[in-house]
Parts: C-alpha cells; sequence; structure tokens
C-alpha cells in the first residue's frame, strides 16, 4: 500500500504542510501561488504466524479446547503485532515507535536517580510533543513506573532557589491511597502495557499519538487445520496467519514555527541508569 504522504519537517514560514503558504494582499492584488511537497509512505504485508498442536485425544474429551485454543492464539498474535509497533525494527516487521526517525527522546535532569521518573521529566516530554498532536495522545507505561509516577511531586524550592524544601504531588487519587489513580497526566489517559520497557529504560513511558501511526492488513487472521501434518503422532496442527505493516505517518521529527527543540507525536525519555 502506497501513501501519498504530505513531506513536513518543519513549520517555517514556507515549509508547513510541505510548502503551503498563505500571503496578505492588496485589493486586487495578484495572488502567489505555492504548492505542498509530498513523500510516500510504503506499507508491505509482513506475514505472522502462529502454528500449534492438539492430539485428538485432547480435542475429542474437552469439547470447548479449540475454541480456548483460537482465544490464546488471538490474543498472542495481537500481543506480538502490540510489541512490533512499539520496539519492531521495520524489516520484515513493522517500524515500531522507539526505532522510527521520527521519534523524540528526551533527555534526563542531570542529578536524576537511577530508575526514576521525575515530573521535570514528563513535563519536558508533553514540551516536545505536537500541539495537534497532543489532544489526542496516550501516556504507555511499564507497570513497574507505576510507584516512580505515585511519587512524582512538583519541587518547591527556598527564597534562595538552591534547595528543594517541599513539593506537591502530581498523579494523586480524588480521595488518596483508598481509590484507583484517576489515570492521567495533564489531561491524557495513562495506559500500562507489557510491550513497555522496564523502569529506567528508553520506552517505559512514551508520550504517543497513535492516530499518526499507520497500518494495513489484508483479510484479517486466516486459520485452517490439518491431521496429516502430524498424521503419525495423532496430533491435528492449527495455523493461524495475519498479514499486516505498519510504520508513524511521519518522516522525521518536527522543527517548529518558534523554538529551539524539535517536535513529534512520539515522545520516550532517555535512559536513567
Amino acid at each position: 500500500l502506497k501513501i501519498p504522504r504530505v513531506d513536513e519537517t518543519s513549520r517555517a514560514t514556507g515549509s508547513r504542510w510541505g510548502g503551503i503558504r498563505a500571503y496578505w494582499i492588496n485589493e486586487a492584488s495578484a495572488l502567489t501561488a505555492s504548492k505542498p511537497k509530498f513523500g510516500l509512505l510504503e506499507l508491505g504485508l509482513q506475514k505472522l504466524s502462529c502454528l500449534a498442536y492438539m492430539t485428538d485425544e485432547l480435542l475429542a474429551d474437552a469439547s470447548a479446547l479449540q475454541t480456548y485454543l483460537n482465544l490464546a492464539v488471538t490474543d498472542e498474535l495481537a500481543f506480538t503485532l502490540d510489541d512490533a509497533l512499539i520496539r519492531g525494527t521495520g524489516a520484515g516487521v513493522p517500524l515500531g515507535i522507539l526505532n522510527a526517525g521520527c521519534t523524540v527522546s528526551v533527555a534526563k535532569e542531570s542529578s536524576q536517580v537511577a530508575a526514576t521518573i521525575m515530573y521535570e521529566n514528563v513535563s519536558k516530554m508533553r514540551a516536545r510533543m505536537l500541539p495537534r498532536s497532543f489532544k489526542q495522545a496516550v501516556w504507555f507505561i511499564n507497570i513497574d513506573c507505576m510507584p516512580s509516577l505515585e511519587k512524582m511531586v512538583i519541587p518547591h524550592k527556598n527564597v534562595a532557589g538552591t534547595e528543594n524544601v517541599s513539593g506537591q504531588a502530581v498523579w494523586t487519587p480524588p480521595r488518596g491511597a483508598a481509590d484507583p489513580p484517576n489515570g492521567m497526566i495533564f489531561g491524557r489517559p495513562v495506559v500500562a502495557i507489557e510491550q513497555c520497557e522496564t523502569l529506567g529504560t528508553v520506552g517505559d513511558i512514551i508520550l504517543a499519538d497513535m492516530s499518526m501511526y499507520y497500518t494495513t492488513t489484508k483479510g484479517g487472521v486466516q486459520s485452517a487445520s490439518s491431521i496429516h501434518v502430524n498424521f503419525l503422532t495423532d496430533e491435528t496442527a492449527f495455523r493461524f496467519i495475519l498479514r499486516t505493516d505498519g510504520q508513524p505517518a511521519l518522516k522525521s521529527a518536527i522543527t517548529p514555527y518558534k523554538g529551539a527543540g524539535t517536535l513529534s507525536s512520539f515522545i520516550t525519555l532517555a535512559t536513567r541508569a
């Protein structure tokens, strides 16, 4: 699947949306033309498969076993696909967020303790997201990050500004620890997924606008079974195939109209070791 995409790498005047530009003109003045620049995003069909064997005795004696197998395989295919969307290399698998050229990595704080997440981290991650993407963004985290998030505070310094003397909790349930967390940071949902890295490693917390990640799938999950593959051992083979691919819509991070740091729809936090 070949998709024309806007070749936008900068929000500077003359570069927005690949070159579209508006001009202020006087009455009856001639208009100045501009035109966009397009690139090509190409999605192939990578092949994700699962092959499982079940003995004929099990199939005969447990009537719900094939339903269980279908559920387990479908879950495994979904898990593996989600993992590729996070860390896929793009070679025979989808191109994942962590390996995409458009992903922005935010540096840790100079005095930051290893394997922690600080308020300054999430604040700077938010500041590197494209404004148009933030309203659809989600925080993906590894469950290991929960204790660190719950301890995040906005530090309050002394008058001289040299020492933290107190702090304001950032991620607090409405009625304290008795309630589950509200699941939001800066108004965007926090979703724990197994595919994120462990705390302190790049990919443990990701701010992502998944509407800017394109996928293609052909025909859904195709399944088939055969008694002939392992005929001599009295086993039935069940085969499942999913043809799919994906990659971010952006080719690179975007230089803002005003500001120093590049922006993106996918933001990560550098290793804190």
